[in-house]
């Protein structure tokens, strides 16, 4: 299985007992207190992106005050919703440690709550009714 360059930001999660990761999107997910927190993004075989980095999973109210205290985030210029930051900046490492930090200690602004998935039997007869 694809392993990717930034897993050590996960060190940080390591010791609790809810972090589990996810592949999505060619990525990979982190999720902690039931929050999806993160996304490790790198170049997909197929073209479809060039990022190589991570997104950080949180609300638009929440955007401003995390740049404030970790500027070298932004919003990612596709997935606005989410802030970016790229493996080549050089404040990486120590600002995803800063990151991963705050995210360990539940950090309220980071993360996003997933979407219950819908029930696919429940779905099809919802169709078939007018």
């Amino acid at each position: 299985m694809k392993t990717f360059d930034n897993e050590w930001i996960f060190e940080a999660f390591e010791n609790q007992p809810s972090f589990l990761t996810k592949r999505m999107f060619g990525g990979l997910a982190a999720y902690l207190f039931g929050r999806q927190m993160m996304i490790l993004v790198e170049p997909t075989k197929t073209g479809r992106w060039q990022w190589h980095g991570v997104l950080i999973c949180t609300e638009y109210s929440h955007q401003a005050a995390i740049v404030k205290e970790f500027p070298q985030l932004s919003p990612h210029h596709v997935l606005k919703k989410w802030l970016y930051i790229d493996s080549r900046h050089e404040g990486f490492e120590p600002a995803m440690e800063r990151v991963a930090a705050a995210i360990a200690r539940d950090d309220r602004r980071f993360g996003i709550h997933p979407r219950p998935k819908k029930d696919k039997v429940e779905s099809r007869s919802r169709r078939g009714k007018s």
